[in-house]
């Protein structure tokens, strides 16, 4: 076993949830709260909302892409290693005026793979 290969199996990731581009955020979070168990965690009007469903995330965005977020216990060694492996990242990881700690990669067919740094992932 080489030493990257090592470093890759110490760095967790974790799916967290999906940000879905919305036309009218308070339509959507409406209907989502309607779900049971749903928990409001985050509310910028007109903007942004953030839930809780079960052990998931759903985000409802009214500017930027749909994504799917995943968390990682190592941000800057997972870019390093899915830059070495060939995959499309969009830059370096960097910090977000929010808070997190993140990089973009696209999938195949385009969908937006957003990292960041979870506490919760070991």
């Amino acid at each position: 076993m080489t030493t990257e290969d090592s470093i890759v199996r110490t760095i967790g990731v974790s799916m967290e949830g999906l940000t879905l581009r919305v036309a009218d955020v308070e339509r959507s979070l409406a209907f989502y709260k309607r779900i049971p168990g749903v928990e409001e965690i985050v509310h910028r009007p007109g903007e942004f909302a953030l839930l809780s469903i079960g052990k998931g995330l759903i985000g409802l965005l009214k500017y930027g892409a749909t994504h799917v977020e995943f968390g990682t216990s190592d941000v800057d060694g997972l870019y390093r290693h899915l830059k070495e492996a060939g995959f499309p990242v969009e830059g370096a990881p960097s910090q977000k005026p929010w808070g997190e700690y993140t990089f973009t990669v696209h999938d195949p067919d385009g969908h937006v793979l957003e990292f960041d740094d979870s506490h919760d992932v070991p």
